[in-house]
């Protein structure tokens, strides 16, 4: 894989309090807040369709609810389950905000995990344990969380956004896909997804962000990348198809420019051994801080 654009630590490290209304100690505790419960042993992995899906349902509605510019609203939806062929139902929650433009920006993460693992733990004699998915992917839903406390430092009125918290994706996909199918007639058209999963895992001693999708990329974004080659934390842009294996797919084979940003997988993806103690909460905030100047600088222009 061919390496891209490089930019500096510091642009990630400027100080986050100069623009948001909350500081970066505040927001590394806020980030271990969100982690924390959704990847305790209580909420027993997380598991689409279940009671545990609910809870962490209901915790994330309430921590959307703490911005009064939110109203977090349901999706509930019905998909086959691929393994019982049953049909069953699951929810994504959802906030628009609508500042009566032409356009909508979607952000999104998946909260749901595997629950005690089944066939789809790599943990070997350990597949009925609780897989906790601190990584995968409380970390994405931390983030999203996190980009809602400085929403109003680096949105910009000229676009529409949707916050989405995504559930069924472990199984398949489907909650993003239903919401896909749910956005075309409800919303101003969706211009742009951006897709977290798995970005908790920053290595602090050769720190690599992957991008996927930025072959549809917009010129501006391109550009934006490109002008800062040379730099120090490298950035994987060229596994383009990857965007496919993402949330983002059913917006990506409808010709809508996504980008899915992940720190990348590791020994213990899907593993009872993705816990809350491995996460780098501060790479997480250097992830938001960026996050922040891409959304002023590149995206939205």
């Amino acid at each position: 894989m061919k390496l891209k654009a490089l930019f500096l630590f510091y642009i990630f490290s400027l100080s986050i309090s100069a623009q948001n209304n909350l500081d970066s100690t505040t927001f590394i505790a806020y980030y271990q807040s969100i982690i924390q419960m959704l990847a305790n042993d209580s909420m027993k992995g997380r598991e689409v369709s279940s009671i545990y899906e609910n809870k962490a349902a209901k915790f994330i509605t309430q921590e959307f609810k703490k911005n009064k510019k939110f109203k977090p609203a349901i999706q509930s939806f019905n998909y086959l389950h691929p393994d019982s062929l049953i049909e069953k139902k699951s929810k994504n929650i959802y906030c628009f905000i609508n500042n009566h433009a032409d356009s909508t920006v979607l952000i999104g993460a998946h909260y749901d995990h595997i629950g005690l693992g089944g066939k789809l733990s790599y943990s070997l004699n350990k597949k009925n344990q609780i897989h906790n998915g601190a990584d995968d992917n409380a970390s994405g839903v931390a983030l999203l969380l996190g980009l809602t406390k400085s929403f109003k430092q680096w949105q910009n009125k000229k676009y529409n956004y949707l916050f989405v918290a995504y559930s069924a994706h472990e199984i398949g996909l489907y909650g993003s896909t239903a919401f896909y199918e749910f956005s075309k007639n409800k919303f101003p058209p969706i211009c742009n997804v951006i897709n977290f999963d798995m970005v908790g895992r920053l290595n602090s001693s050769y720190p690599i962000i992957n991008i996927y999708g930025m072959g549809e990329a917009t010129t501006n974004t391109k550009k934006y990348i490109d002008s800062l080659a040379t730099l120090e934390i490298k950035l994987y842009t060229d596994a383009v198809t990857k965007i496919y294996d993402t949330d983002c797919r059913a917006f990506a084979q409808n010709k809508i420019k996504c980008l899915s940003f992940t720190t990348g997988t590791h020994s213990d993806y899907h593993k009872v051994s993705d816990d809350e103690e491995k996460i780098n909460y501060q790479g997480i905030l250097h992830i938001q801080n960026f996050l922040q100047h891409f959304f002023v600088n590149t995206l939205l222009k």
